[in-house]
């Protein structure tokens, strides 16, 4: 997939931590990282919200409620 070119107003203070943090002074580099750390962690969140709903272990195949997975955003890369 290609990129697409943006424009957003970011916190200067925020965008030069980032950048000193990450060792970049690419600013595409910086919010890409920045975005893929992001999606990372929602599907994450999405995951464990999905798995507290449904019981763990051997009962699971049998329990599983086809709700929960329907609506989780998998990571399709």
């Amino acid at each position: 997939m290609g990129k697409v070119k943006v424009s957003a107003t970011v916190d200067p203070d925020r965008l030069a931590r980032a950048k000193q943090l990450t060792g970049s002074h690419n600013v595409s580099e910086v919010l890409d990282r920045a975005l893929a750390a992001l999606v990372d962690r929602e599907l994450e969140r999405v995951h464990a919200e999905g798995y507290a709903r449904v019981p763990q272990g051997d009962e699971t195949i049998d329990a599983v409620d086809p709700e929960v997975w329907s609506n989780l955003r998998w990571d399709e890369e």
